[in-house]
């Protein structure tokens, strides 16, 4: 992937100028120009040197020093003063002032389990998020399922009402039916008793 950061021509850098590079040279490692590009091929010096557009550069991390410059030795020390490490030669030459001077191995032992616990705290707040989301989806659907209950309890409560007042109306009807047909025949009954008694009584005169 070619770089996305703004590399500057470094021939026009060393003159105060912000000029950007549209070429990178592999054996100066600096970027040009198309200006200092073309006088850079001219040049009996630089003339054999590698050259590549400047999209398709790729800028190497530079490596973690690991020894003092001044002195050679491992930088096995750090000065929270100045935000370095050193080495233990730098200590009465350039850090005799500073403290709370700590050993390198425990800081970056220090800055990794920092980072391992930011880490951790981001999974387990992500796993606590997922979790909430769960519980708020589940309260949700049991509230709502709840609703729906309720709901379809209010409807089978209504509808046995209507079933309820149905039947009490068929019974009074029905009821009012029997007793019409039960008053007509005890009618009839009676009257025919009726007729009957009067022949007997003409029969035994």
């Amino acid at each position: 992937m070619a770089s996305s950061k703004h590399i500057p021509c470094g021939p026009c850098h060393e003159r105060i100028a912000n000029t950007k590079a549209e070429f990178w040279c592999y054996n100066c490692d600096e970027g040009l120009c198309s200006t200092c590009s073309s006088h850079h091929k001219r040049s009996k010096s630089s003339r054999d040197h590698k050259t590549i557009d400047i999209k398709s550069y790729k800028p190497f991390k530079k490596a973690i020093k690991t020894e003092c410059d001044k002195h050679g030795q491992q930088l096995n020390l750090y000065c929270p003063s100045h935000l370095m490490p050193c080495c233990e030669e730098c200590i009465p030459t350039s850090h005799s002032k500073c403290t709370g001077i700590k050993s390198l191995a425990t800081i970056v032992q220090k800055t990794k389990m920092e980072k391992s616990k930011e880490s951790l705290d981001k999974d387990i707040n992500s796993i606590l998020d997922i979790l909430n989301r769960i519980k708020t989806n589940k309260s949700g659907k049991i509230k709502r399922g709840e609703q729906q209950c309720n709901s379809i309890k209010g409807r089978i409560a209504k509808f046995r009402k209507k079933i309820n007042e149905h039947l009490d109306e068929l019974e009074k009807k029905l009821c009012q039916e029997t007793n019409t047909v039960l008053n007509k025949e005890k009618s009839k009954a009676s009257d025919l008793i009726t007729e009957l008694e009067k022949k007997k009584n003409n029969w035994m005169k």
